[in-house]
């Protein structure tokens, strides 16, 4: 932390629903960071900042075998701050979401995209990056766009919005 203050530190529980076996991945430190999971390729992928080591890591757990393995540690400097930092799917990307209109890919290739103000990436798919974006007028209202990976262009602008099943497979739904 840059205040040089100590925090207690964040951790998760992992709790199966419906018997409530409680898995624990990581222990509770001092200045360690760790956000929720994201799902992605049948594996819970987190992100986890320690201040102490000024690192950022990422971690896959397979819940299958209760196996915790870090795939990633980077240099905590190669972000300018962690607000908004948070792990996307798929494939699993380390991105700050829009940060004075600036969409950064940090991890595993570097990448900035000028986005709208009220754009959040929902998912990449290949070269295309797929965005959420709402406004009011006064009514709320929602639009999915598509951008561009190598050159942050909108190639698609749509009324609505997607929605993920469990399947995996996204509907576009239009009021």
């Amino acid at each position: 932390m840059k205040s040089g203050k100590i925090f207690s530190g964040m951790t998760c529980h992992l709790i199966h629903y419906p018997e409530g076996t409680v898995y624990s991945p990581f222990e509770l430190k001092e200045n360690v960071y760790i956000e929720q999971p994201v799902w992605d390729e049948g594996k819970l992928s987190f992100l986890g900042v320690d201040f102490f080591k000024q690192k950022i890591q990422l971690y896959r757990y397979f819940p299958e075998n209760q196996e915790l393995e870090m795939i990633k540690e980077l240099p905590l400097g190669i972000v300018e701050n962690c607000y908004n930092l948070a792990l996307k799917v798929s494939p699993l990307m380390l991105c700050r979401d829009a940060n004075n209109k600036i969409f950064e890919i940090v991890w595993p290739e570097n990448k900035r995209i000028e986005i709208g103000q009220t754009e959040d990436l929902l998912f990449r798919d290949g070269e295309d990056l797929y965005f959420s974006e709402w406004y009011e007028d006064p009514e709320y209202h929602e639009n999915v766009i598509i951008r561009d990976l190598s050159t942050g262009k909108i190639k698609e602008k749509h009324s609505g919005y997607l929605i993920k099943l469990p399947n995996g497979v996204y509907w576009k739904i239009s009021l």
